[in-house]
């Protein structure tokens, strides 16, 4: 490696820790809309089948709980699920979406760096950056469609049904 080389590396190296300390400050200041489940990029895709494929082929219910977690300045913790009450419920939804969006920023930050990164260094920064994020999407991807499932039947329970002008059994 010639020395323009390894200073291109540490220039890279320094500006992705440098966008990612940025992204950590400044994410919980951005509007909660940004990261709305519903948003096309936060959606399950079909392939997906509501987590299940990550499960199946990637094993993520094996490896996810080896990660390590972040809470942030915000101080929300994704480690475990501390309530079933809805608004928390809604609240973990929207903050696995703001994880998985820091994931595939930090990536993006690479992508951008092929402007002035010389290819085989670029590729060797690109893959140090897609094994340290991809695994923390995938589980953003394979726990959201968890979570909605569970908020809709603690919505669905909390919601007494009335079927002929009356309560169902147990739900008075």
């Amino acid at each position: 490696m010639t020395h323009l080389t390894i200073d291109v590396f540490w220039l890279d190296f320094g500006l992705y820790w440098l966008l990612t300390l940025g992204r950590i400050l400044i994410d919980p200041h951005l509007p909660a809309r940004l990261f709305d489940p519903e948003r096309p990029a936060f959606r399950a895709q079909r392939w997906e089948a509501d987590g299940d494929f990550y499960r199946e082929h990637l094993r993520v219910d094996r490896w996810k709980d080896y990660l390590p977690t972040f809470a942030g300045p915000n101080g929300f913790s994704k480690r475990h699920l501390d309530s079933i009450d809805p608004a928390y419920l809604s609240r973990f939804i929207r903050e696995t979406c703001r994880g998985e969006s820091n994931h595939v920023r930090a990536i993006g930050s690479v992508v951008v760096m092929k402007l002035w990164t010389p290819f085989d260094l670029w590729l060797f920064v690109l893959v140090i950056a897609l094994v340290g994020n991809l695994p923390f999407i995938i589980v953003q991807r394979y726990n959201r469609p968890r979570l909605q499932r569970a908020l809709a039947l603690t919505e669905r329970r909390a919601t007494p049904e009335i079927t002929s002008g009356e309560m169902e059994p147990g739900l008075a």
